[in-house]
């Protein structure tokens, strides 16, 4: 079993400056030219969109399952809905198909390593090996 927490935003460095410097201008700019409401509007869609970055997400990974929980989302699933991954500097990505499909980002479930790479990566072959 390997458990460990992630969080964008502790590793983001100059790239948080965007992350927080971009939402906020565009905040600024709506409530200047369009008002109130449509500023409400606008921090709602816009902090939605990025609050993943902001917030940690917790990744367990057992021998029977994938365990992802952050503040808003519970996923439970199990190894053998996954057929194939991917791995890049960033994480790993667990795909429900053999081959790439259009319909991967949308059912597949990425897992962000968080200084865990090695660990996450070895973990996952020797599961995915055994199906």
């Amino acid at each position: 079993m390997i458990e460990w927490t992630s969080l964008p935003f502790m590793i983001g460095g100059k790239k948080n400056y965007v992350a927080i410097g971009v939402p906020v201008a565009t905040w600024v700019m709506v409530l200047l030219f369009w008002g109130v409401w449509w500023f409400i509007l606008s921090f709602v869609l816009v902090g939605a969109s990025i609050l993943p970055y902001f917030i940690p997400t917790k990744y367990r990974l057992t021998d029977r399952e994938i365990a992802v929980r952050s503040m808003f989302t519970k996923k439970d699933k199990k190894w053998e809905e996954y057929k194939s991954y991917s791995v890049d500097k960033h994480g790993i990505f667990m795909s429900p198909f053999s081959k790439p499909s259009r319909l991967e980002n949308f059912r597949g479930l990425y897992l962000r390593f968080h200084n865990h790479g090695d660990e996450v990566v070895t973990f996952v072959k020797k599961i995915m090996e055994k199906s």
